[in-house]
């Protein structure tokens, strides 16, 4: 079963939450995943925040 994992901060820009999410996918390349997948998210209050599976 896969669930989602989210960041624990959220960012004012879009472009800041794509370079963490470009990061977290990376890193799970690097850690063996075949293919991770990782998404970019609105809040409500118009910040951004990253999730990724696991």
């Amino acid at each position: 079963m896969e669930c989602w994992l989210y960041e624990s901060k959220l960012y004012d820009s879009r472009s800041v939450a794509k370079y963490v999410a470009m990061c977290v996918r990376d890193d799970q390349l690097l850690s063996g995943a075949r293919e991770p997948i990782v998404h970019v998210f609105k809040t409500r209050r118009g910040k951004y925040g990253v999730k990724y599976q696991v």
